[in-house]
């Protein structure tokens, strides 16, 4: 189960922030440069806590693990609202629903294998 929450969370990062530089829109007057600042920092915004708490995957702890799960709720309920969006988002909100619902659902097997050691 481990495993498999490692193998999600790493695909939901990369399907997350990959999927956000392929539905960048058009090149505008805005030179490159900037474009690339501005999506490094909408990235790192919108998708930093994924990376912040990718040692809870690795690790396999418990009390990460929890706060892992508390914060797939937000992503997932952002991510079902993209649900309704025209197809090329549609098509990658289905997949990003599908790996944070995988991810979520074997983070919480994780904690419960492992017990919460206070019997």
């Amino acid at each position: 189960m481990l495993l498999l929450a490692r193998i999600s969370h790493i695909a939901l990062i990369i399907a997350a922030i990959g999927g956000f530089w392929w539905l960048e829109p058009q090149q505008t007057t805005v030179s490159a440069d900037t474009m690339l600042r501005a999506g490094i920092l909408l990235s790192l915004l919108a998708y930093g806590p994924l990376l912040l708490l990718l040692p809870a995957t690795i690790k396999g702890d418990g009390r990460l693990l929890t706060w892992l799960c508390i914060l797939l709720l937000f992503y997932f309920a952002g991510f079902s609202v993209q649900l309704f969006d025209p197809p090329p988002v549609q098509t990658l909100a289905i997949i990003r629903v599908a790996l944070t619902t995988l991810l979520f659902v074997s983070a919480v097997m994780v904690i419960r294998q492992r017990g919460t050691g206070r019997d």
